[in-house]
C-alpha cells in the first residue's frame, strides 16, 4: 500500500490533468489543424512520471481518458478512442525517453517525444478508422504542432518539479 501523501499528491495531479484536459477539450478551440491540442495535460502525466512509478503514470493516463470522456460525453467515440490511444503510446515514449535519454534531452525533450508519438499515434489510428492513407498529409503539421507544444509543456515540468518536491519537503516537516 502507498503512503498516505503518495495517494494524496497523486490524487490531486490526478484532479488537474483531468481540469486541463476537459477545459482544453471543451473551451479551447483546436489550434491549427482540426483537433490539435495544447497537450497541457500530458505535462501533468509526465510529473506523475517522473515524481512517481511508470505504473502510476499509466493508471493515471487511463483514468483521465475515461473521467474527461464521461465529463464531455465521448465515453467509447472516436475522440476516446484517440485520445486513449495517444496517451498510452505517449507515456510509453516518454517513459522510455525518461529513463534512457533525459541526461541528453531534459524534460523539454522528453515531452517533445511524448506530443510526436501522440500525434502520429492518432494520425495512424485515423487511417486505421476511415481507411483512407491521404489523411497523412497532415503528417508536417502534426510533427510542426508537436515541436511548438511539447518543448513549452516540457519547460513548464522544469519548473514544476522542484516546487513540487519544495511542497512535499515542507509539508512533510510541518
Amino acid at each position: 500500500m502507498k503512503p498516505l501523501r503518495n495517494i494524496v499528491w497523486l490524487s490531486m495531479l490526478l484532479g488537474v490533468g483531468i481540469i486541463v484536459q476537459a477545459i482544453e477539450a471543451l473551451y479551447l478551440p483546436s489550434l491549427i489543424i482540426p483537433g490539435a491540442k495544447l497537450g497541457l495535460a500530458n505535462s501533468i502525466t509526465l510529473l506523475v512520471m517522473i515524481m512517481f512509478t511508470w505504473k502510476d503514470a499509466f493508471l493515471h493516463v487511463v483514468v483521465r481518458v475515461l473521467t474527461v470522456s464521461l465529463i464531455t460525453g465521448t465515453f467509447l467515440s472516436t475522440t476516446f478512442l484517440y485520445s486513449l490511444a495517444g496517451g498510452l503510446t505517449s507515456t510509453l515514449v516518454m517513459i522510455i525517453w525518461l529513463r534512457y535519454f533525459y541526461g541528453a534531452f531534459s524534460f523539454a525533450g522528453v515531452s517533445l517525444m511524448g506530443a510526436l508519438t501522440h500525434n502520429i499515434t492518432q494520425l495512424f489510428l485515423s487511417v486505421l478508422i476511415l481507411g483512407h492513407i491521404g489523411i497523412m498529409t497532415l503528417l508536417p503539421w502534426l510533427i510542426f504542432m508537436a515541436i511548438i507544444t511539447g518543448v513549452p509543456n516540457g519547460l513548464m515540468v522544469n519548473v514544476l518539479k522542484p516546487r513540487l518536491e519544495k511542497a512535499t519537503a515542507q509539508l512533510l516537516n510541518a
